[in-house]
């Protein structure tokens, strides 16, 4: 008995090569379009949202890392005042950001941060701490 002939008994089926072609043409046109969409994508500006959670680790996610000239922003949902504040704002070494007080259900943004490693925390809830890094804009943004 043929190997065609088994395939077709354990699987109900029928085998045609016709159907293989036309997946493996399927497969091509599909990563074709993903080349293409990620060409675009990348392309595009972005936007990486942070959120301010109850529980640890509080800001949600606690570190990102993003590519220079993406947009970084801090949602607020909860019922007390929060802060953005980088650590450079506390011991002097220059602030890059600093929200001041984040009223509930608010948003705190910033814009095209340099590259550059960026621990921020809360004013208010010092426990509170996160981690942004900027990486060059051609770098990959795996962590």
């Amino acid at each position: 008995m043929s190997t065609t002939k088994v395939h077709q008994m354990r699987t109900g089926r029928k085998h045609f090569l016709g159907n293989e072609l036309l997946k493996m043409g399927g497969l091509v046109f599909l990563s074709v379009f993903m080349i293409l969409l990620g060409s675009f994508v990348a392309a595009a500006p972005s936007m990486t949202r942070i959120t301010i959670g109850t529980f640890f680790p509080h800001y949600s996610p606690k570190f990102v890392q993003v590519r220079a000239g993406t947009s970084i922003s801090w949602k607020n949902p909860r019922a007390a005042f929060h802060s953005i504040t980088h650590e450079g704002c506390t011991n002097g070494q220059g602030c890059a950001f600093d929200s001041g007080a984040n009223c509930p259900n608010r948003t705190f943004s910033i814009d095209h941060l340099p590259p550059g490693y960026y621990p921020y925390h809360c004013s208010f809830h010092p426990i509170i701490r996160g981690v942004l890094v900027v990486l060059e804009s051609d770098l990959p943004t795996e962590s």
